[in-house]
């Protein structure tokens, strides 16, 4: 009986002592991610853990929090700007302030700066392709797993913190795609051009109109510039102007 419980006892330790190690070893990751040219932080940047292959996102300021390993390499990614992979120190708190350079295309000897979404967003949805799809299981994944793997089946019922990152990361990547896209469509040189507005009313105008991602998804080009003409008519309204005319520029 004792040499059972001693081997027991070695056992648990053997399992234990890198698990410790593993939760003593890992790190709270913070810093700001920023856009090369201007300094302004950037939200909505896709944060990836390689190893752990878990990931976050910046917040509207540019503000990050992960934990990470020291070793980890961590990936940031947005659409229109240069990848960033940084590895992480063996420090206690590192914090790591990321610049982004945005991505310059050649076409035809000309130089353009900015973003290609379709692209982009195609390659995004590519790599986390598990993410965009994944949803929780449910009474019908149980019933499916269950004849084959039971075990697999039964641990669907228990709450389970990897599951939810993956389920709250999907969700974000959902939500700052479409943000992404209202951005690609409603962008400041179309809206400028039709209502000749400049900022800060131009500014003041595109976040109290911006349109919202349902109407983008089935609108032609034609409706959304029927949308913004009608919204500055509104907004000239609101604000006790007459409204320009998009050819003259003149009242």
């Amino acid at each position: 009986m004792k040499h059972v419980l001693f081997r027991y006892t070695v056992a648990l330790f053997l399992f234990a002592v890198p698990a410790w190690q593993g939760v003593v070893a890992q790190v709270r990751l913070s810093g700001m991610v920023t856009d090369s040219d201007t300094r302004a932080g950037l939200p909505s940047v896709s944060i990836w853990n390689k190893r752990a292959r878990i990931g976050t996102l910046s917040s509207e300021t540019g503000r990050y929090f992960m934990q990470a390993m020291p070793g980890d390499t961590v990936e940031f990614s947005m659409l229109g700007y240069v990848r960033e992979q940084v590895v992480v120190p063996a420090l206690p708190s590192p914090t790591l302030n990321i610049e982004l350079h945005k991505q310059i295309i050649g076409l035809s000897g000309v130089r353009i700066k900015g973003r290609i979404y379709q692209r982009d967003s195609l390659a995004i949805r590519e790599e986390y392709a598990k993410y965009f799809g994944y949803k929780r299981p449910g009474a019908v994944d149980v019933l499916k797993t269950l004849p084959s793997n039971p075990i697999t089946a039964l641990s669907y019922l228990i709450p389970n913190k990897a599951r939810r990152r993956k389920e709250k990361f999907g969700e974000q990547l959902k939500y700052w795609e479409e943000e992404k896209n209202i951005d690609y469509r409603f962008n400041p040189e179309l809206v400028q051009r039709i209502t000749r507005l400049e900022s800060p009313q131009l500014d003041s105008f595109m976040l109290s109109h911006r349109p919202s991602y349902h109407f983008l998804l089935n609108a032609t080009e034609y409706d959304l510039m029927l949308f913004i003409k009608q919204s500055y008519q509104r907004y000239a309204r609101e604000k006790g102007f007459a409204p320009k005319d998009s050819t003259t520029g003149q009242p």
